[in-house]
């Protein structure tokens, strides 16, 4: 059976996206930068034009255009005609109008989504201006691109069921690919310039830690030497033979930030129906059992008997999103 309209739209946008990372993850392509923000956007547009499609029942005649036609008094018709392109077939919704369409809907993109689109729009519409991207532009698109793919697999997943993680998990950081370097890059011309502030200016006026989306996301790899003979892989594990790592007192800080208080305080912020009752305890609890979310710190760590505080870690908002209404 052929699948539905919208889910051709979602594999072609699919088919996009990884084009566009498997094109980034190629340092020597000279133009990688300005392909990634072209192919990216398409598949952008693609899957926002399957969203539209899937919410009108896949009608077709959601995404096309329609325009009035000048009567012969020079008034524009009442009624409206299908446009078309030059080569005679059906124009369709450019990705601002779908944007459009979305609004005041379920589904309208959270402003760190829509700041990452600006931002690779202003790349690809800019990219006549720069024959090769300095160091701070390839450093910003970088981080929009990792940005752009997180936030593609998760509105793939809430919109479709699809998961997209496993095949787009990987947009490799700068630090990884090129030398290391600083990137107090020398600005060739007063267009780089403003482009570079203007992307500065996006990503700054969207910033909620709390939001799964982000508009800009900065990755860092670290390479350390090795006897590749006595290197171990590093793994959650329950077994009692595996090799034991040991977090510091810091490292649990750093991935467990919020106590009962805090995480009180951010689920009322984030959601228009909380409240700190039978319900919300019934969701808690059963992550007191597993460590992704929570972690028990103990008065003496050599007992377990002793008394303890419980500590979260942000993942348990994916929890509470599946139960609770987002502001």
């Amino acid at each position: 059976m052929r699948p539905q309209l919208h889910q051709r739209f979602v594999d072609k946008a699919q088919a996009a996206v990884t084009a566009a990372v498997e094109v980034y993850n190629k340092p020597a392509f000279a133009y990688r930068e300005e392909t990634f923000a072209i192919l990216a956007l398409n598949a952008w547009e693609l899957l926002l034009k399957a969203k539209v499609l899937k919410d009108a029942g896949n009608a077709v005649k959601a995404l096309r255009v329609y325009d009035s036609r000048p009567t012969k008094s020079g008034a524009p018709s009442k009624k409206v005609y299908l446009k078309t392109n030059r080569a005679g077939l059906p124009m369709s919704i450019s990705l601002g109008t779908c944007i459009t369409k979305l609004e005041g809907t379920a589904a309208q993109l959270p402003a760190p989504v829509r700041a990452n689109l600006d931002a690779l729009q202003s790349i690809r519409d800019n990219s006549v201006h720069f024959v090769t991207a300095n160091a701070t532009l390839a450093r910003q698109t970088q981080e929009l691109a990792a940005a752009s793919v997180s936030n593609f697999v998760l509105l793939s997943k809430a919109w479709f069921d699809r998961d997209f993680s496993r095949m787009l998990n990987l947009v490799l950081p700068l630090s990884f690919v090129t030398p290391a370097q600083e990137v107090n890059a020398v600005v060739v011309s007063a267009d780089e310039t403003r482009l570079i502030e203007h992307l500065k200016d996006l990503a700054q006026e969207v910033a909620d830690s709390d939001s799964n989306y982000a508009v800009a996301i900065r990755m860092q790899v670290k390479l350390e030497k090795s006897v590749l003979a006595n290197a171990s892989k590093v793994m959650l594990t329950k077994d009692d033979d595996a090799v034991k790592v040991t977090l510091s007192e810091q490292d649990i800080r750093e991935r467990y930030p919020w106590d009962y208080g805090e995480l009180c305080k951010r689920l009322g912020a984030r959601y228009t129906n909380f409240k700190q009752n039978q319900d919300f305890h019934n969701v808690r609890l059963p992550l007191m059992k597993d460590n992704k979310y929570t972690k028990a710190r103990y008065l003496d760590p050599g007992n377990p008997k002793s008394p303890k505080k419980d500590f979260y870690n942000a993942n348990v908002l994916q929890v509470f999103d599946q139960h609770y209404t987002k502001r």
